[in-house]
């Protein structure tokens, strides 16, 4: 998912997140961070663009005292005083002089001098390609976009046929090389991520998958009612019209009337099944060179079918829509209509619905949340014109028939099984949060973010009756070809402020919830600030435990013990994920007894997805929705006294 490590001891998960500029770290402390690492133009990627136009530094190696002191103190509202103790000491033997400690920490620092970034290939790596359970929900988010209208058939085809050429707008702009270099402050951007989206594929392997990508990709694949469709949307004049997309759309969805065999199914199963069988897949007929069709293409569209109505009656529709964004709901519906290997697959279907999945392994959620945000403003921009009549000239998508056998066969069936259960498993509650957004939080002097963040930590204690270990995602694009940082959000203060609303809050005056509140605030401000410097913790511990792996080393007594599993076990995982559209990113929870909460706070109102598992009885999404609201109001109250 992105946002997050299930645990460095173990395997990785990465959420979407926005990039933080957070925190009362000053200007000049920033500037004197990014000032201390050598400056580069780029590094290599898998895009031969070259969209940074001003150097970006290196992402930094901390100063391992420090990341010491400051692992210790987010230990403090996890552990007991004993455990805590016992941690000190354990810490305190890996970074003194005889310890193995300062051992790694210059081997690692030896790495960051001979690379461009010390943890991009072991992240890539570790986080993603070598993470083995599904994409699907555990690693791959979903969008789901703002509800549509359509009052006749053709209209569906007109929209696909739109966002079809939104996209490849987009990508053109993306290509010239023009786009202007985002800032925080005074600091670029790195802009790579952005040429790392479309025509990027995960190609699935035994043990570590590999990411394939094409920058010139000249077609798409449609999918529709199980059936793969290869289309061309650039010829000699350049993009295809609307009206000769729309009818090549409305050619495929006449074309696909009889369901296919839902081979699509196999990229949600787990990635080991999934190579197994790929490799299977790929001796029989043509299908190898079917697979090399959708690896090369520049995304996926998939035409979906309609969602009875039966699914809403105990889910609102967002709910609904980020199953179907995650998974296709089931195997019934659109589970088969999907390619979950793919960077970028959109989703339209006849009954008002937009979104789009993305596989998380070549960048982090903003990027896409730009591409989503353009091409719903490009096809908005449209709408008032007149509608296109068929066009008679309009090229046939060619149809990708997969050969199977018995062996498939059997395949394609374990993994609807796999699938369905997943898709059932997972709990969704999608709301937009319309008593107040940005603006009225900074109206108090406080920081949207964190405000949201400690909201969180509040519902999860209020819910749980104790602190999580609390995960949010802060982007390193500050630093090239770098990743994120975890921001460990909880911390001694924002418990106190969750046990004084849950026991004191008839006993304190408002001034003293108010001073609490903004006490808590203002550490979690703290803590983002130094994660988006690159000061955080987890990847510096992350970079050591690499560098004992690569020399052969035992595993170091700090990564077996309680504090560092507790710690990683994030039982709650957040991200931040922007959009100027009414949409939001969804993904599910990183532990089975664990919560996932993706929000989108805009100036009026604040978009969240939270997800739990139906199958751990001791969390409950609608429980953490309804506290979460309660909570975001009674802060409120708090704060504007």
């Amino acid at each position: 998912m992105d946002a997050i490590t299930v645990g460095l001891a173990s395997s990785f998960l990465e959420k979407p997140t926005m990039y933080k500029v957070l925190s009362n770290v000053s200007k000049y402390t920033v500037y004197n961070e990014l000032r201390r690492t050598p400056s580069i133009s780029r590094g290599p990627s898998i895009t031969t663009l070259n969209l940074n136009k001003q150097p970006l530094p290196k992402q930094p190696v901390p100063d391992l005292k420090q990341t010491a002191e400051r692992y210790l103190r987010s230990l403090k509202p996890l552990l007991t005083d004993e455990e805590h103790e016992n941690t000190e000491r354990i810490v305190n033997e890996f970074i003194s002089n005889t310890g193995v400690g300062p051992q790694l920490h210059a081997k690692l620092l030896e790495k960051y001098q001979n690379t461009d970034n010390w943890m991009k290939d072991w992240w890539l790596q570790v986080a993603y390609l070598g993470y083995r359970t599904p994409v699907i929900v555990h690693s791959s988010p979903g969008t789901v976009g703002p509800p549509i209208t359509f009052n006749r058939p053709d209209d569906v085809h007109l929209f696909a046929a739109r966002l079809v050429a939104g996209v490849c707008n987009y990508n053109e702009m993306v290509k010239s090389e023009k786009m202007k270099q985002e800032m925080a402050r005074n600091d670029p951007l790195d802009m790579q991520p952005y040429g790392m989206i479309l025509g990027t594929h995960r190609q699935p392997n035994k043990m570590i998958d590999k990411l394939l990508h094409t920058d010139e990709a000249k077609h798409i694949i449609i999918i529709s009612n199980n059936h793969f469709f290869k289309l061309c949307v650039v010829d000699k004049n350049g993009i295809l019209s609307e009206g000769k997309l729309a009818s090549a759309i409305k050619d495929i969805a006449d074309r696909s009337y009889i369901p296919g065999k839902p081979v699509g199914i196999l990229t949600g199963n787990d990635r080991d099944t999934w190579a197994k069988d790929h490799s299977l897949l790929l001796e029989l007929g043509n299908n190898r060179s079917i697979i090399k069709d959708i690896e090369t293409s520049l995304f996926t569209l998939c035409l979906d079918k309609s969602i009875p109505k039966d699914a809403f009656k105990e889910k609102n529709n967002a709910s609904v829509r980020a199953v179907q964004t995650m998974t296709g709901f089931d195997s019934c519906l659109n589970a088969g209509n999907r390619w979950h290997d793919k960077t970028v697959q959109y989703i339209v279907s006849a009954d008002g619905y937009i979104g789009m999945e993305y596989e998380h392994s070549p960048c982090e959620g903003v990027p896409v949340a730009v591409l989503h945000d353009y091409v719903l403003k490009y096809i908005a921009a449209r709408e008032s014109n007149a509608k296109c009549g068929d066009s008679k000239d309009f090229p046939r998508a060619e149809l990708l028939k997969f050969e199977t056998n018995n062996v498939i066969e059997s395949a394609i069936e374990k993994a609807t099984d796999a699938v369905d259960k997943l898709s059932d498993d997972i709990d969704m509650e999608c709301f937009t949060f319309d008593k107040f957004g940005a603006d009225a939080i900074k109206a108090i002097k406080l920081s949207p973010d964190s405000f949201i963040q400690i909201a969180m930590q509040v519902t999860f204690y209020n819910l749980q009756r104790k602190p999580p270990a609390h995960y949010e995602s802060a982007a390193l694009r500050r630093f090239i070809n770098a990743r994120t940082e975890c921001i460990r959000s909880t911390c001694t203060e924002s418990v106190e402020f969750a046990k004084m609303m849950l026991y004191d809050a008839g006993c304190k005056t408002k001034a003293q919830k108010k001073e609490t509140m903004v006490r808590a605030i203002n550490a979690h401000k703290e803590l983002a600030g130094q994660a988006a410097i690159g000061q955080g913790v987890d990847r510096h511990l992350f970079g050591l435990k690499m560098i004992a792996r690569s020399e052969g080393m035992e595993l170091p007594e700090l990564y077996k013990d309680i504090g560092y599993t507790k710690s990683t076990y994030f039982n709650l995982t957040s991200s931040q994920v922007p959009y100027t559209s009414a949409s939001f990113m969804c993904y599910g929870p990183v532990v089975p007894d664990g919560y996932g909460c993706c929000y989108n706070p805009r100036p009026k109102d604040i978009l969240f997805a939270c997800s739990s598992f139906k199958s751990c009885e001791k969390t409950n999404t609608k429980d953490f929705a309804r506290v979460l609201q309660q909570t975001l109001c009674n802060m409120r109250d708090i704060g504007s006294e």
